[in-house]
């Protein structure tokens, strides 16, 4: 009788450990969950900074396109400008050496 009273006893104490690693396995497991939650939140704000930071690039590049688009305009027109003037400069010297040979 004895030994079904320790088989008992034993297998009464083996459900015990076991319950026990079971409980610690379930609180490993939730803070694996809870670190998996706060890894998404993390995650989750870094791509929303990332798209803020790739939407400022885009804006910068368009602003730098337009600053580009601008400078080359308005280069043209000084371009245009100096040659309107360097002709109006030549069709003077050519009136003034028409005076001159008369």
């Amino acid at each position: 009788m004895s030994t079904v009273k320790d088989e008992i006893h034993e297998l009464t104490d083996q459900i015990n450990q076991s319950s026990h690693r079971t409980q610690e396995v379930e609180k490993i497991s939730k803070r694996f969950e809870s670190e998996r939650d706060e890894l998404q939140v993390t995650l989750e704000e870094a791509e929303a900074a990332l798209e803020q930071e790739e939407a400022k690039v885009d804006r910068a590049l368009a602003d730098v396109a337009a600053a580009k688009d601008e400078t080359e305009r308005r280069l043209l027109e000084k371009e245009e400008e100096f040659e309107s003037l360097r002709y109006a400069q030549l069709r003077l010297m050519l009136t003034h050496s028409k005076h001159l040979q008369l």
